[in-house]
């Protein structure tokens, strides 16, 4: 089903929606990654064919709008939209009722999606990134577009101006199926709070990310600021907040939110100390990036902040000198990436890895064994569902691109 063929809006909906999760319910088995990124796929494709008509009859030159967003949003790994439908489930379990609300979920996990494609549009800008998931960056198309359709003035400013526009035209979007989604799974205080504290902390996450870029080497706090920016950024945001998201919207309380965190977060963690790793150790054949493209970004990463804590001060002076410099050479990003790993800052990243996907497995074990009539937990599922939970997580934390 997609947002198009939604049910319409009903009270027994929107009453649904505000009960308490359905603790003495064991969830046996999650609905695949695979068909709720298609799910989603499908909606949004839909959605976005509608605003671009309706930005085409706006003017013709608006067709780039359109045409923009939808091919920006294709080819996503679709890891929030599925963590949003997951945690739905976790809350509402095994309820047969539950399909005739997955088209309000769909919605919901698209405007998370949309989100994040707004954030990665302006990252790009924000990092002067040449690609994206191995295509030119959106500022960088329309600069090309600039140039291919002789306009006047620079290039460069109007790729960077139009990139920002449509990445707050993408924002705008996400809160408009958000919204659409509510007239289907109704919503309550938690949803509406968890919601609005997602995009405050990916906004917020977003400016320690840029500071901390310009903060010296040797600033008493970077590791701490590296710390934060892997939370706020991206870790609860890719991970945790998606998940309580979803189960705020299928009716789960306090303490069953505060469990989902206990496996959201430290699994977020893991996932974004691996975006680090590939960031500068992944294989562009696989991440679509440049390697050591965080060197060159000038990145304040754990695994930065790990790394100088060994480094010798001549080494540390060549550090400083190149983090963020666009122009370095591959042998000078490689005699930089081979400090990164004799110092032990690697080890150290991947032994956090370990750590916290080993902390975010012991909770699904949990809420796997823990089968009493008198449960100690609000989540339970089942063998199936375990194995789903345990193969995600391992795809977060080891992937390669």
């Amino acid at each position: 089903m997609t947002p198009a063929d939604a049910p319409g809006t009903g009270s027994t909906e929107t009453a649904r929606s505000t009960e308490p999760s359905q603790h003495g319910t064991t969830v046996s088995e999650l609905d695949s990654p695979e068909s709720i990124a298609a799910e989603v796929s499908a909606g949004i494709e839909a959605f976005l064919e509608l605003k671009a008509a309706e930005f085409l009859a706006i003017s013709p030159d608006a067709d780039d709008i359109g045409r923009a967003l939808l091919e920006f949003t294709r080819g996503g790994k679709m890891i929030r939209p599925v963590l949003l439908w997951w945690g739905f489930q976790l809350a509402s379990g095994d309820d047969s009722s539950r399909s005739a609300l997955n088209g309000g979920v769909a919605e919901a996990a698209g405007s998370l999606e949309l989100l994040h494609a707004a954030a990665l549009i302006h990252d790009d800008v924000i990092d002067h990134s040449d690609t994206r998931r191995g295509k030119p960056a959106l500022h960088r198309q329309f600069e090309s577009r600039h140039s291919e359709r002789r306009f006047q003035g620079g290039a460069e400013p109007f790729g960077v101006a139009a990139a920002i526009v449509i990445g707050d035209i993408c924002l705008a979007l996400s809160e408009e199926l958000f919204e659409k989604s509510q007239s289907v799974l109704g919503i309550t205080p938690s949803a509406r709070d968890l919601r609005a504290t997602l995009r405050r902390d990916v906004m917020v996450g977003q400016y320690l990310d840029v500071l901390a870029e310009v903060v010296p080497l040797d600033d008493a706090r970077i590791g701490e600021r590296a710390w934060e920016v892997l939370s706020f950024k991206s870790a609860k945001y890719s991970v945790e907040q998606p998940l309580l998201l979803g189960a705020a919207l299928g009716g789960a309380d306090e303490e069953q939110l505060a469990e989902i965190s206990r496996f959201g977060l430290p699994l977020g963690q893991a996932f974004q100390l691996r975006d680090d790793v590939l960031g500068i150790f992944g294989d562009p054949a696989a991440t679509g990036k440049p390697a050591g493209d965080d060197i060159r970004e000038g990145k304040r990463t754990v695994l930065i902040a790990e790394s100088m804590k060994n480094l010798n001060s001549e080494q540390t002076q060549i550090m400083a000198e190149r983090l963020g410099d666009p122009d370095l050479s591959d042998s000078e990003v490689a005699e930089c990436v081979s400090m990164l790993t004799e110092s032990g800052g690697l080890d150290a990243v991947e032994s956090f890895i370990r750590s916290k996907h080993d902390e975010a497995l012991s909770v699904v074990r949990e809420w796997a064994t823990d089968s009493s009539p008198v449960s100690s937990t609000r989540t339970r599922i089942g063998p199936t569902a375990q194995r789903q939970l345990t193969k995600f997580a391992e795809a977060l934390s080891y992937r390669k691109s």
